[in-house]
């Protein structure tokens, strides 16, 4: 378990937004934050160590994540 996603999301408090994704398929996800969430603290190696150091600079530069989120949302449309 990463301690950097599970201390970083409990101090953000990020609001629930609903990321609407087409999977290849053509069949609509609705797939939450808490979801994206989820799935990240999940993440374990070098693909957890990218996806910090993406929320780190998006953070440092005062960006939106639910940018982000939405394009893990989209990869995570297509494991559906």
């Amino acid at each position: 378990m990463n301690t950097f996603f599970n201390t970083y999301f409990n101090e953000k408090n990020l609001d629930n937004q609903v990321y609407e994704i087409a999977a290849p398929n053509g069949t609509i996800n609705l797939i939450e934050t808490d979801m994206v969430i989820a799935k990240i603290k999940r993440t374990q190696g070098e693909e957890a160590k990218k996806i910090e150091a993406i929320i780190r600079r998006i953070d440092c530069l005062n960006g939106d994540l639910h940018h982000f989120f939405k394009h893990i949302a989209q990869a995570m449309a297509i494991d559906f």
